[in-house]
């Protein structure tokens, strides 16, 4: 891996959490990632690319295929909060994409492939007897997306209210949870306990 490159991503997905994309000049970036701005031109010859290249990190953390399982599910519930925690400056400003063609397509792209894992992982899960049979095709899609708008929900929730009155990322996924619950079978039940379980004792 290229720890310049990397270094680079990292700062400027930091500034653009805390200052807006909008906001942000390659300058700013450059000297917060101690390097000239001839040398993150190099790198990245716009910012635009470089937003593409930390869209690119951020899709690149999911698995390639869909969980069978509750352990599964949970950690891709975890994984899809950190993702929009971690990059939440794309997320709470439609414009950062909507300026480009190729970023909005890339955008698309990226959702679409995270809400047809979604509802792999919901189909894989009825497929052994984890959730209910009644949660078929187009309910399965409702659910997903419930699910998926959750999480911009969530950010825009926060961003207009002070730390002490927003929701925590556990609290979430613990919603997130309460939407699925009641489609769980009663081996579903049974591992969805233990996974609770281990994670209060892992906490402890």
């Amino acid at each position: 891996m290229d720890f310049t490159k990397s270094r680079i991503r990292k700062v400027a997905k930091e500034l653009f959490n805390e200052k807006g994309y909008q906001s942000v000049s390659m300058r700013q970036i450059a000297g917060a990632a101690k390097i000239s701005l001839g040398t993150l031109t190099y790198h990245y010859a716009h910012k635009q690319d470089l937003l593409a290249a930390i869209m690119d990190d951020t899709i690149s953390i999911f698995p390639k295929t869909a969980p069978q399982d509750i352990s599964g599910l949970h950690m891709l519930f975890g994984q899809l909060l950190k993702s929009v925690a971690d990059a939440r400056f794309y997320f709470n400003d439609p414009g950062v994409y909507r300026a480009s063609p190729t970023l909005q397509e890339q955008r698309d792209e990226n959702v679409g492939c995270l809400f047809g894992l979604l509802e792999s992982s919901l189909e894989n899960l009825v497929k052994n007897q984890l959730l209910t049979p009644n949660l078929t095709g187009k309910r399965i899609h409702e659910l997903a997306m419930v699910l998926m708008l959750s999480h911009t929900g969530w950010l825009q929730y926060n961003a207009s209210r002070s730390r002490e009155y927003g929701i925590t990322l556990e609290e979430l996924l613990q919603a997130q949870w309460a939407a699925v619950y009641p489609y769980l079978t009663e081996k579903g039940l049974m591992e969805y306990k233990k996974e609770v379980d281990e994670k209060a004792a892992a906490d402890m």
